[in-house]
């Protein structure tokens, strides 16, 4: 018999079944990272067929340098912007752009878009550069993380940086929960 009397120091992962409610949701928002992550993996791999190291859009990305406040920045500027797509759907639409360019072009369309940006102290084409960053350099943490591979494999050290994927590993947890905290808020 399992007890569930919270003075009792219980593993973490015994907690959880504590609540069947809670494990659904959690199941849930696992599958539904799972396939984000999927569909992630699948356009950055043909994104980087696509894309060499020395192309100008992937050599900006590279040269990002992430940092927690440009992270908390673009935390509080995707939580902003979905927001807005509540109330205009198309803001979303990004789908098509094949660079940079173009996605700051078509946030630059919607000047709500901009105020969200501007209020986070981002333009539109900053916003696109960290935000790609970290979906790269967090797609890479994540499948080293989940036991992919062991170490960064040589190919992908030509789009990712190393101090990049160092710091998405330093701060792993942190970026985590706010991830959790956005899809929890949806």
């Amino acid at each position: 018999m399992v007890s569930t009397t919270p003075k009792e120091a219980a593993p973490t992962h015994a907690r959880v079944i504590e609540s069947p409610h809670r494990r659904t949701k959690m199941s849930t928002r696992h599958l539904a990272v799972s396939i984000a992550l999927t569909m992630l993996l699948a356009t950055a791999q043909a994104q980087t067929k696509r894309r060499s190291a020395d192309d100008p859009d992937q050599k900006e990305l590279y040269d990002y340098a992430l940092t927690m406040d440009k992270v908390q920045r673009i935390d509080a500027a995707t939580k902003g912007l979905e927001e807005l797509s509540k109330k205009h759907p198309e803001v979303k639409d990004s789908s098509d752009a094949k660079s940079l360019s173009e996605i700051a072009q078509k946030f630059e369309k919607y000047p709500d878009a901009v105020a969200v940006l501007a209020k986070n102290n981002m333009t539109p084409r900053e916003y696109a550069v960290g935000m790609l960053t970290l979906m790269q350099a967090g797609m890479a943490v994540g499948m080293k993380k989940s036991g992919t591979y062991k170490e960064y494999p040589p190919e992908m050290l030509k789009v990712v940086s190393k101090p990049n994927l160092d710091f998405v590993e330093q701060h792993w947890d942190t970026i985590q929960k706010m991830q959790t905290r956005a899809g929890d808020d949806k």
